[in-house]
């Protein structure tokens, strides 16, 4: 369904009548700052709901599980992990924005929510229901296929219209400002605000500035352990690696050609934050990002705060396209929509096409109307046309096509093994030795391919060499079993460790 077509209250109905026959319910949502929201209408309607995800403490997620396992509770609503709740008497199993990466754990132990929930619900003999504006492409493929039921909802609740799109070509010199904020966005920004709404603003970089460079000779500051530049943090100008959480002072002069200043260059969440303050100093701004939120109970207050219209403008990263449900937000503003579109991952379009249209639903909810700036260097590019059209099965139409020809999910399947070492030589050598034996197993398998080895788009984290395999074929078992009898008995010599990772959401 749309965005604001009313998904959550058919999951409210339908937990209503699996709690009516005495049974309990499972809410999975993907992100931490959903949770409060989802748990307050639940409990309006229910009374007494359980909460899991990883803030709580582990005297706090014990106490929750138990009242689970009592049966007292009709109803939990939780991240990825909540999925193994022990609840004796299953109902109904919802997942709400099931295309979110965030389902899929990306430790050991590695699995993603989705599949965990379709099992579990076979097993149980209970249904399954999964909802999404932009549902997965492996999902829409299978209802394509007849295997699961689509229900549309294609219109939003009320009758009410989807905001218009703007879309901003930040090629054309007379598109562009000194700052972040075109004017196109400023001005949108001056009429939500003039018209006595609220303002989101998504930049799904967090920090002050994305990179730090000597302006005479062009060198980068980049982490000493990672193949990363150093994220520029305020205050007291510290360098962060965003790959392995190393902090340090940045120098005052260049390491390569000692000149004087860096400059910062990119623009993250902090740096957007600075620049609407300066350009609307009469609106109550706030940030809303992983640097914000670490406290306990600060995803709550934040938008709480929203809520209350104690904030006018929220600038933030992901965590606020997501299912967020603020009727007076007039206006919806995508900062830079190229941020992930250009990734080496093969999901880049589709994740792209996601964000932009859940964060362009974020507007015009209430009686106020909405519309959404789109801030962009592909305007042209199917995702976005697609998300400003508000119009996401045009992009299924567009990349289904291209996915099939070369085999990709939903019509194939991937294993990723990503090999780590300190030595670069050693690491690529028994990459190398892993590689010749996928391809002897994989001659066995048709359909089956194996790509690399290579360095990995990270080349290097935490001070280790990253290389990967990637082993594609049939979407079932005998990809599985290929990839388990080139392994059996391997082992890695000394300072070096692999994974497999089994449908991989991300590539880097």
């Amino acid at each position: 369904g749309v965005t604001g077509s009313g998904k959550t209250e058919v999951y409210l109905r339908a937990v209503e009548e699996t709690v009516a026959a005495g049974r309990q319910a499972i809410v999975l949502v993907p992100e931490i700052s959903l949770t409060p929201q989802t748990c307050s209408r639940f409990r309006s309607r229910f009374g007494a709901v359980a909460v899991l995800h990883s803030h709580l403490t582990g005297a706090e997620r014990h106490a929750q599980w138990r009242e689970i396992a009592s049966g007292l509770v009709p109803v939990v609503v939780g991240a990825r992990s909540a999925i193994f709740a022990p609840t004796p008497r299953l109902g109904l199993v919802v997942i709400d924005e099931e295309h979110e990466t965030s389902f899929k754990q990306a430790t050991a132990p590695r699995y993603h929510a989705r599949d965990v929930a379709e099992w579990r619900a076979r097993a149980e003999g209970v249904p399954l229901v999964l909802g999404s504006a932009t549902p997965a492409l492996e999902t829409f493929a299978r209802c394509l296929r007849g295997e699961w039921t689509m229900c549309r909802l294609p219109g939003r609740v009320g009758g009410t219209h989807l905001p218009a799109v703007i879309t901003v070509d930040l090629r054309d010199r007379g598109a562009r400002s000194r700052g972040a904020i075109s004017p196109r966005l400023a001005a949108g920004i001056r009429w939500a605000l003039d018209g006595g709404g609220q303002v989101m603003l998504l930049l799904n970089r967090r920090g002050f500035a994305t990179l730090v460079q000597c302006p005479a000779c062009g060198h980068t500051v980049r982490c000493p352990q990672c193949d990363i530049a150093l994220t520029l943090h305020q205050p007291r100008g510290r360098g962060i690696c965003h790959g392995c959480g190393l902090v340090t002072r940045l120098p005052a002069t260049c390491p390569e050609c000692h000149g004087p200043g860096l400059a910062p260059l990119g623009t993250g969440t902090q740096r957007l934050e600075d620049q609407v303050r300066a350009a609307f100093p009469d609106a109550a701004v706030a940030r809303m990002d992983a640097d914000t939120t670490r406290a306990r109970g600060s995803h709550e207050r934040t938008l709480e705060a929203f809520r209350e219209r104690r904030i006018d403008i929220l600038v933030g990263t992901q965590m606020i396209a997501k299912g967020l449900d603020f009727p007076q937000v007039m206006l919806a503003g995508v900062v830079n929509a190229d941020a992930a579109l250009h990734l080496p991952d093969f999901r880049a379009a589709e994740r792209t096409c996601q964000l932009v249209t859940q964060v362009a639903g974020r507007s015009g909810r209430g009686p106020l109307g909405g519309r959404v700036v789109v801030q962009t260097s592909s305007p042209d590019h199917p995702a976005l046309r697609a998300a400003a059209a508000h119009d996401y099965e045009a992009f299924v139409r567009t990349e289904l096509p291209v996915r099939e020809a070369l085999a990709y999910p939903p019509y194939g399947g991937i294993v990723r093994i990503v090999v780590r070492g300190a030595s670069e030589a050693a690491t690529a050598a028994w990459t190398g030795h892993l590689a010749d034996r996928l391809r002897t197993e994989a001659e066995r398998v048709p359909g089956s391919r194996v790509l690399g080895p290579a360095p990995a788009p990270i080349a290097r984290l935490r001070d280790r060499h990253r290389f990967h395999v990637q082993v594609h074929g049939p979407a079932d078992r005998r990809l599985r079993d290929l990839v388990r009898r080139a392994t059996d008995g391997l082992a890695p010599p000394d300072g070096i460790a692999w994974i497999v990772d089994v449908d991989p959401v991300e590539m880097l």
